[in-house]
């Protein structure tokens, strides 16, 4: 089988781990790196032995031997660089979120279309080893059906602001802590839902913090969102997400269906069994879900098949984060398209 040639564009993190997952990955090889940081592109580009390195984007997409490009970038640029890699014919893996609005994870998702090239969002958490497992549970009907989930990724501190504070920018980042680290847990529990279409959402979000970061940073984004998020088939899904707020710092996803439930961080499943209820931990392999994202999107390249986290769904993941907040900003419920 021949290994697909890659180009990373921002190297620091995530990118650095997208690096270390296309070198686990036997069928991949890294031969591009491009970043603004010259002394950043100098350190990644001895570290994993890469000769091309490039300053500029576009020069690196003019490499014919390049098959396909990591966008690890601030959000404002995934729409522009995910279009101009596609236009020059190489497969895209792009980061979250998978765009600023659904106008334009539309818009990149036809590009895909009109390009005959595979575009997958990097939704990380779809790959971790405790998704997988309890993702096969609900394949093979023990849970039954999902009716209900909720899902949260809370933050005590963790404002985060990135270089020149873009992460506070409304206007690079399309939001704070729902746009950053809800829609982990958002896409998890949707996804191990199965993905159904969300037809409503209502949505409400804070900003009480903005003084804990430096006042050279504008803080125009929210600090804390809640939402709840109704689908096509019936089912409902609570989504939390703070950066920082006066209570404990956890994370989970909690499922519930007809037959069983379970909960994720660590997994668990709730079940009955003869009329008893009783709980089961499964064994959970170890592994990188960085490593498992990288390796499905080279095994989609190589067999033409559709990514797991599609362009399709990366409008609809949109639509719910942007209706979450335009219920906050209307004080009412957001009907989906």
């Amino acid at each position: 089988m021949k290994k697909v040639r890659v180009g990373v564009i921002g190297l620091a993190w995530p990118g650095n781990e997208h690096m270390k997952g296309y070198v686990a990955c036997p069928h991949s090889e890294i031969v591009a790196l491009c970043d603004i940081d010259t002394e950043l592109l100098a350190q990644r580009a001895k570290e994993y032995s890469v000769t091309n390195t490039f300053v500029n984007y576009r020069e690196m997409l003019a490499v014919r031997e390049l098959d396909a490009i990591s966008i690890c970038v601030p959000n404002d640029l995934h729409r522009p660089m995910t279009l101009d890699a596609l236009a020059a014919g190489k497969h895209v893996l792009c980061e979250k979120p998978p765009a600023l609005s659904p106008r334009q994870a539309r818009e990149m998702a036809e590009a895909a279309k009109k390009a005959k090239r595979i575009l997958m969002y990097a939704l990380v958490q779809r790959f971790g080893p405790e998704a997988r497992v309890l993702r096969r549970f609900i394949d093979a009907g023990q849970l039954g059906e999902l009716y209900f989930g909720r899902t949260a990724y809370l933050r005590r501190r963790g404002i985060p602001l990135g270089k020149e504070g873009w992460f506070i920018n409304k206007k690079r980042s399309g939001g704070g802590s729902l746009i950053d680290i809800g829609v982990h847990c958002l896409d998890r529990a949707w996804w191990l839902m199965g993905n159904p279409k969300p037809v409503a959402v209502v949505g409400s979000t804070y900003a009480y913090f903005g003084h804990t970061v430096p006042r050279k940073y504008p803080y125009t984004v929210e600090d804390a969102s809640f939402g709840f998020v109704k689908f096509a088939n019936g089912a409902s899904l609570i989504v939390e997400a703070t950066w920082a707020y006066n209570l404990p710092p956890k994370a989970y996803t909690e499922l519930a269906g007809t037959k069983g439930g379970a909960s994720l961080d660590p997994l668990t499943i709730y079940t009955e069994r003869e009329g008893v209820v009783c709980d089961i931990t499964p064994q959970v392999p170890r592994g990188n879900g960085f490593h498992g994202e990288t390796a499905h999107f080279v095994d989609c390249i190589l067999k033409h098949r559709k990514p797991i986290p599609h362009p399709e769904q990366g409008i609809q993941l949109m639509q719910m984060l942007d209706g979450i907040y335009r219920s906050s900003q209307t004080g009412k419920e957001v009907r989906l398209e």
